[in-house]
């Protein structure tokens, strides 16, 4: 598989410099908006190097954004294959807290501390948010399912590893689009029950079309 390029795109005009430091002789510029490759970057992650009219050449990474990578048809998104290697991660019934689960609820920023501190908080939303800040990608930081419903952009038809985003009484659920049958979609997710053990965990499983809110990719 090729790697991927790192692409940035400019938050406004911005200085494009002969060296990585402010005071090097301004080369030219870039308009807010404009998108560039990544070729390099600085010791210190401060300046990304970029080609210029054909020079290397550099600019600050404070006004460079990073621009989502979204896989052609047939590859895998990022995220998937740290989704996978979490497969059996389950909750510890009774007053005992799995410290993998804790570590999904530490991607969310809306949570009090007791709450982030019990593997019973529904975590759903934070296992999508802990695979996808593991993958480089922007996410809610939100505990609730529906937040994905307004994430990057909205796709009608799903491909696999597509979030996928349900309605469900009290709240919502989120997880990872794998495949479907007539009536059922089957989701790679978090905080989803096992049907012998009751318990909670990282898993795949099967939820009803009727209850789908929509699927969502990077934007």
């Amino acid at each position: 598989m090729q790697q991927e390029s790192v692409k940035y795109r400019s938050t406004t005009t911005l200085n494009v410099r002969e060296s990585p430091t402010p005071s090097s002789k301004v080369l030219g510029r870039l308009k807010s908006g404009d998108v560039i490759e990544k070729i390099g970057e600085s010791e210190d992650g401060k300046w990304i190097k970029l080609l210029f009219n054909g020079v290397e050449a550099w600019s600050s990474a404070r006004y460079l954004a990073k621009v989502p990578y979204i896989p052609p048809p047939g590859e895998d998104f990022p995220w998937m294959a740290i989704a996978e290697r979490e497969k059996g991660v389950r909750e510890i019934p009774g007053s005992g807290n799995e410290p993998r689960v804790l570590k999904y609820l530490q991607s969310i920023t809306n949570l009090s501390r007791s709450a982030a501190s019990r593997d019973e908080t529904p975590w759903c939303s934070a296992f999508v948010n802990w695979c996808l800040e593991q993958a480089g990608y922007e996410r809610t930081k939100h505990a609730a399912a529906t937040s994905w419903r307004d994430w990057g952009q909205a796709v009608d038809t799903p491909r696999r590893g597509c979030i996928v985003v349900f309605k469900r009484e009290g709240g919502g659920h989120v997880g990872f689009y794998i495949g479907e049958t007539e009536t059922h979609i089957k989701v790679l997710g978090g905080n989803q029950q096992n049907v012998e053990t009751k318990i909670f965990e990282v898993s795949e499983k099967y939820y009803p079309k009727s209850e789908l809110l929509g699927y969502r990719i990077p934007k």
